[in-house]
């Protein structure tokens, strides 16, 4: 709730301090006294555009500063918008200096205007003649209907993502249709450039070191040849096997020559080995089938791809493949474009049937409220006032978290004329007076708000401006109202109550707040009665509104 407002230096206004209540605060005063500076200095607070030159004299500033309760509205948009604020009171301030620059200020930092608007959204709302424009906005209605009848859409709102979510993949999927078409005709051309050369796993330092024998082979020849000459004159050499033999026959005499009898047979075994190994290894080369100009040609395509690749050539291998399985995933596109389809059209029709169920519960509730509202039009001397719904299908592409439903809000003022928008059929007054029902009707839903009402009751009197009071006072026993009124029986039915008069000071006219007491409230509410002379009966009058 709005808990204090300070203007200095603003208009009329050089100083005034206003502490408010959680119900019914009033404001009166004759016309031109000051009440609806109040209004506008709270607007600028809010980061409203300041449209009027305020003449101050240099290194003057003008300052409006609003107090906020933190409710759990604020905490929620604070919560949106990601920012903290530890404190239990919010405090907004405009400062403008006499060079018309103005900033805003939450809690002594400097915000930026959408900060500031963020964080009191769904939380202060200015029911002005003439600037109901929430009236104009077929989305204000659809809440209302939603609040009022209770309306659920935890399962649209599901639904509504899944749906959104695959439509979103299934649309990037088709963008890409193109792109993926140029891709593929890309990758077949680099595919059929590889497939020439068809590397393989290790192949490319293979060819090295066949080329490098190549370069080597007259010496690796002279060295394989000794090689081979040693091998064979160890082959036809028996003295190791007669050394072997030898040592077993030491070990039958002695133990202590086992272990190295025994090392030595595994030597001897070792180097059989080796020497196996060296045979076949010679044995293998036939320099006669090795084609050393093939190889070089291959060398350099290895070299050739790689460049045009862009890669080492032992990648080429990785590359090939890496090719294959690309194509392979894109000519699965069309049967992937399926499958993302089916997905969408079954999200879609889930998101269609909740739709569904919203749309006709928000039809049984608005022909439930509309014949209400219409029954309370002449309550408000809207006399032959009719309202209706009128419910349609959006769109898809306008689909949303709500649903589907457009609607359109018609009115009538006379019953004999059309149906038309509220807009082009109503008066300010009567807009003002309509939307005063509709926050009666959802006084039991909407709590924590703090409404704004400058004088909703203009041109009424008696009875109508005994009806328009009640329903502010209903409205007011959940949430806060600070209503502007000329009204005696508006008035009468505020838990506080001020007066705004003009005085002159220093030969300069001012706007002051004065917060009435029971006395002067009687008196201030009888001359709203009789005017500037005061009679018994408007006193009488004004004590019984007091007491009623």
């Amino acid at each position: 709730m709005l808990v204090s407002l300070e203007i200095k230096n603003f208009l009329l206004i050089k100083k005034i301090s206003i502490n408010f209540i959680n119900g019914f605060n009033a404001f009166t005063g004759e016309t031109g006294a000051g009440k609806s500076i109040i209004i506008e200095g709270l607007k600028l607070a809010l980061g409203g555009k300041n449209q009027t030159n305020l003449n101050l004299k240099e290194n003057e500033i003008s300052s409006i500063k609003a107090v906020f309760e933190i409710n759990d509205l604020i905490k929620r948009n604070l919560n949106e918008l990601n920012l903290i604020i530890e404190d239990d009171y919010l405090i907004v301030e405009r400062q403008i200096n006499s060079n018309q620059k103005s900033k805003l200020l939450v809690n002594g930092e400097i915000k930026p205007l959408n900060n500031i608007k963020g964080i009191l959204k769904n939380v202060i709302e200015f029911q002005e003649n003439f600037e109901q424009q929430e009236l104009f906005d077929n989305k204000y209605f659809l809440k209302f209907i939603d609040n009022i009848g209770g309306i659920e859409k935890n399962d649209l709102k599901y639904n509504f993502e899944k749906f959104k979510n695959s439509k979103n993949i299934y649309q990037a999927h088709l963008d890409n249709e193109k792109n993926i078409n140029e891709k593929l005709e890309i990758l077949k051309i680099k595919n059929n450039k590889i497939k020439i050369l068809n590397p393989t796993k290790n192949e490319y330092e293979e060819l090295l070191n066949k080329r490098n024998l190549n370069k080597n082979i007259k010496k690796y020849s002279e060295i394989s040849n000794e090689i081979k000459k040693s091998i064979s004159i160890y082959s036809s050499n028996d003295n190791l096997n007669s050394i072997e033999k030898n040592l077993y026959k030491l070990e039958e005499i002695n133990q202590e020559y086992s272990n190295i009898s025994q090392k030595f047979a595994s030597l001897i075994l070792d180097i059989n080995e080796l020497i196996n190994d060296l045979e076949n290894k010679f044995n293998s080369v036939d320099y006669d089938e090795i084609d050393f100009d093939e190889i070089d040609e291959k060398i350099y395509q290895y070299q050739q791809l790689s460049k045009f690749f862009e890669v080492d050539p032992e990648n080429l291998f990785s590359i090939k493949e890496e090719i294959l399985i690309e194509i392979d995933s894109l000519e699965n596109f069309d049967k992937e474009k399926k499958n993302l389809f089916n997905k969408y059209t079954n999200d879609l029709n889930n998101y269609k049937e909740e739709a569904l169920k919203i749309s006709n519960l928000r039809k049984k509730e608005s022909k439930k409220i509309s014949e209400n509202i219409n029954k309370q039009l002449p309550i408000v001397n809207i006399e032959q006032g009719q309202i209706i719904f009128k419910f349609s299908e959006k769109d898809e592409k306008d689909y949303n978290s709500q649903g589907y439903d457009e609607l359109d809000v018609l009115f009538r003022t006379n019953k004999n004329s059309d149906f038309s928008s509220i807009k082009k059929v109503a008066s300010g007054g009567e807009l003002s007076r309509l939307l005063l029902i509709i926050k009666s009707l959802s006084a039991n839903n909407d709590k924590d708000l703090t409404l704004i009402f400058d004088e909703v009751d203009s041109g009424l009197s008696g009875k109508i401006a005994s009806n328009v009071s009640e329903k502010i006072n209903n409205i007011s026993k959940k949430n806060q109202v600070i209503a502007i009124t000329h009204s005696p029986q508006v008035a009468s039915k505020a838990n506080k109550h001020w007066k705004i008069e003009k005085v002159i000071k220093n030969d300069e006219m001012t706007s002051e707040i004065f917060e009435l007491n029971d006395e002067s409230r009687v008196n201030e509410i009888a001359s709203l009665i009789s005017g500037a002379k005061i009679t018994e009966t408007a006193k009488k009058v004004a004590s019984d509104l007091l007491q009623n």
